[in-house]
């Protein structure tokens, strides 16, 4: 039986090929980390963590030292396989800090895999798909940026679905743009608004409204996460369905969406619940409640990314794309190979545990100074 040897941390600096702008925020590169862990039978699993302080309040720097500090400690010389065990073990030593506790969850479901010599999709149960449709994102711009930066990702990935980011400018100079970008658009790609909380239930109702002849295929955390009277309002006034996702982090915030009827789908991620364990909770909770949901991502490399995909393959009835785009949007990845996308889908993998490995020279390439 395997036991748990050591953890190592790998902390990076993951460029983006241009700028990206959502909310008050623009991102140039990523402070992901890379996580090892090693076994005494020299099998080891990997684990990615992509810190978004404005989500969860982590940074690199909080991430390594909690990893270092507790987490490893307690692991040291367990049995990886006992994954939920291990999961529960963490909780108790550690509050809060979902996305450090995600990159180890991940990379416990990686070696559990390659120790039973199966891909983590079976691991939850088994796989509903080959393939998952995905979207791109265009972050805060003008209408030609933005509609040059969608015409770059449908001909790069040939994505069908593209997520606008919204909700910064004056709402009606907003509405006008997006229906500018819209209609350039045109019927190539599904397009979908993400505004990040930025409207008050009035606004978002008025916006909306004026933006249903467009035919969105949703519109993403319009109003503020913890107002869910003004979400429930907004889902009541309109039309096009509305997901949450700041909403959202634990299987009790599902439940009491789904109390207040404050959100139509649920954005459900691998690193924002804590890990893949508590990402398939959340799905399962999401399909007994009778919610649609779809995976989401903080914009990670190939290893959270992967994690991403098995999810996105365990959801029973998938209506919506999964934002499986983050590889895409950096300079480099860290992957041996990179993940499969064509024509807007992307494989999953079949291969023991994530089904996907670490380029040392690649990995190294990216460490942070």
């Amino acid at each position: 039986m395997a036991k748990i040897t050591s953890i190592e941390v790998f902390p990076l600096i993951a460029k983006f090929k241009k700028p990206f702008s959502f909310s008050g925020i623009t991102r140039t590169s990523s402070k992901n980390i890379i996580l090892r862990i090693n076994t005494d039978e020299g099998v080891y699993g990997i684990g990615e963590a992509c810190p978004v302080p404005g989500m969860s309040g982590e940074t690199s720097a909080s991430i390594c030292s909690v990893i270092k500090e507790f987490i490893a400690p307690a692991l040291q010389g367990a049995d990886p396989l006992q994954v939920s065990v291990l999961t529960a073990k963490i909780d108790k030593i550690v509050g809060g800090n979902v996305v450090a506790k995600a990159g180890i969850n991940i990379a416990l479901y990686d070696l559990a895999g390659k120790l039973l010599g199966v891909p983590v999709y079976t691991l939850l149960g088994g796989k509903f798909r080959d393939y998952v449709d995905i979207n791109g994102s265009v972050g805060l711009g003008t209408a030609d940026e933005m509609t040059a930066t969608a015409e770059e990702q449908m001909e790069e990935a040939g994505v069908r679905y593209i997520k606008l980011y919204c909700g910064r400018d004056d709402v009606d100079k907003d509405v006008k743009k997006l229906k500018d970008i819209i209609k350039r658009i045109g019927n190539r790609a599904r397009v979908f608004l993400d505004v990040n909380q930025q409207w008050t239930p009035k606004t978002a109702i008025h916006a909306i409204r004026a933006l249903e002849e467009e035919n969105l295929l949703y519109v993403e955390q319009p109003t503020p996460k913890w107002d869910y009277a003004g979400m429930r309002q907004v889902c009541e006034a309109v039309e096009t369905p509305i997901a949450a996702d700041e909403a959202v982090f634990y299987t009790t915030d599902i439940t009491n969406l789904a109390l207040h009827r404050a959100a139509d789908i649920i954005t459900i991620y691998a690193l924002k619940p804590g890990g893949i364990k508590k990402g398939y909770e959340s799905i399962m909770l999401s399909t007994a409640l009778g919610m649609e949901c779809f995976i989401g991502s903080y914009l990670e490399l190939g290893v959270g990314t992967a994690a991403g995909i098995h999810l996105s393959a365990a959801i029973p009835t998938l209506k919506y794309p999964c934002y499986m785009f983050g590889p895409l949007k950096y300079e480099h990845d860290v992957l041996k190979e990179d993940l499969q996308i064509k024509d807007g889908k992307v494989k999953v993998p079949d291969a023991p545990g994530l089904g996907v490995d670490i380029d040392e020279d690649r990995l190294r390439s990216m460490l942070a100074e």
